[in-house]
């Protein structure tokens, strides 16, 4: 009986022709739709691919993302990886002098003592208008900077279901003010970089909020390459959030001041001050006045040199004169200072602060006090110094009449000799 069951149990197993006939034999048609299994199969299928779908688009967009950014990082080549012409390489990269046999036993040759350079040299523009500095070339020309104000942001726009509070990871403050800071973060999904403002609610009284609802009114009908842009606004019962792209940690006024005398030469300064005055050209079309121009408002990507323009706080819409004074002291034009009406000319002033600042490396008008500087500012008189050329005094100038009606406009900045 025994050896009967095991020949059985042996009989029974399928032979491995019976199992190839079985994987590949197809059920009937009618019986396969009429299977229950069969619709919960394929629901689960149809719900898969829904949720495949949304990973898709996430993933596109991040790979749109990276994508770009590994193009801006192609094109703008840094200058620290070549070496200038007019400059010896690195110690590293020095080779050491062979000497001959005769020769090693010599005692090496004293260097000769260059005298001290006064530390308030650059300080006092009458100092610099004695000496005469040679205008050395600061770094290796960049090939890409002519068309740097052509392209506009490498930034993917994130879609508005993928946008909320929760979505990002803070990474670092970038800046504290009276009643917001701005702090980088990056999206958990896209990988994409964003800076965020955030508005403590407490702090703020009706007029912050009136500000705050002009400033998103004037970000989401400004779109240029050169001013930030505003993604998203979102908020909470204790925070408002602007979410907005992330372009550099570095201003204007810290780039300046990594600089020898803290100025840069007429080439440089012309690639700078041309992306300025597009985006304000482009602001002035749009009946739009910033009244706060300055360095620290002057974002700077130190390998690119792309300009962006941030913080219009204090911008406002212009339907005529204005009386509302603001602004920083150093940068306000004479009207701001007499507290009179003014327009967009202000910003007109502000640039002509700038460029020179730019060039000289000190503020066109100084004072020991703010009256005193008010003073020299409704004067209005300017000492250039001796290496800066005719054609940008002339521009400078023109920017900076104390009578508005004299200035140029931005059109006619843009036109100018020493842009062209």
């Amino acid at each position: 009986m025994l050896r009967l069951d095991q020949q059985q149990q042996v009989t029974s197993h399928p032979t491995p022709q019976q199992l190839y006939n079985q994987e590949f034999e197809q059920p009937n048609e009618p019986a396969m739709y009429m299977s229950l299994n069969y619709h919960k199969t394929h629901q689960q299928i149809y719900s898969q691919a829904s949720q495949f779908s949304q990973h898709s688009k996430l993933f596109d967009l991040r790979k749109k993302y990276l994508k770009n950014r590994e193009d801006t990082q192609r094109r703008s080549v840094s200058h620290h990886s070549r070496i200038p012409p007019n400059r010896s390489p690195p110690k590293t990269q020095q080779t050491k002098k062979q000497y001959s046999p005769k020769q090693e036993n010599c005692p090496l040759q004293q260097k000769k003592k260059t005298p001290p350079v006064s530390k308030n040299l650059g300080s006092n523009l009458r100092n610099i208008l004695k000496t005469n500095f040679a205008q050395q070339p600061i770094y290796e020309e960049n090939p890409q900077n002519e068309n740097i104000r052509k392209e506009y942001s490498q930034i993917v726009q994130i879609p508005e279901e993928y946008q909320s509070i929760n979505s990002y990871t803070f990474l670092k403050t970038l800046g504290i003010g009276a009643t917001a800071e701005v702090k980088m973060a990056r999206h958990k999904d896209l990988e994409i970089d964003v800076a965020i403002k955030i508005y403590d609610k407490k702090k703020m009284n009706n007029m912050h909020l009136k500000n705050l609802e002009r400033e998103v009114e004037i970000l989401n009908q400004l779109k240029h390459p050169n001013i930030i842009n505003l993604y998203h606004m979102y908020e909470n019962e204790k925070s408002i959030y602007l979410i907005m792209e992330y372009s550099s940690p570095t201003n204007l006024e810290m780039f300046m001041k990594g600089r020898p005398f803290k100025r840069i030469n007429e080439d440089e300064a012309k690639i700078l001050f041309r992306q300025i005055s597009d985006a304000v050209y482009y602001m002035h079309e749009q009946d739009i006045c910033h009244r706060d121009l300055k360095f620290e408002n002057l974002l700077i990507d130190y390998n690119t040199r792309k300009i962006k323009l941030i913080d219009f706080g204090y911008s406002i819409k212009v339907n005529g004169k204005q009386t509302c004074s603001c602004g920083t002291p150093q940068y306000m034009a004479p009207e701001l200072v007499k507290k009179g009406s003014y327009d967009q000319s202000v910003d007109i002033w502000a640039c002509g602060v700038i460029l020179f600042k730019m060039v000289t490396g000190v503020f066109p008008f100084r004072g020991n006090s703010e009256k005193d500087l008010n003073k020299k500012i409704c004067l209005g008189k300017i000492e250039y110094p001796s290496f800066v050329s005719f054609q940008a005094k002339q521009l400078i100038s023109n920017m900076l009449k104390v009578d508005p009606k004299e200035r140029l406009t931005m059109q006619e900045v843009q036109q100018s000799q020493w842009l062209q």
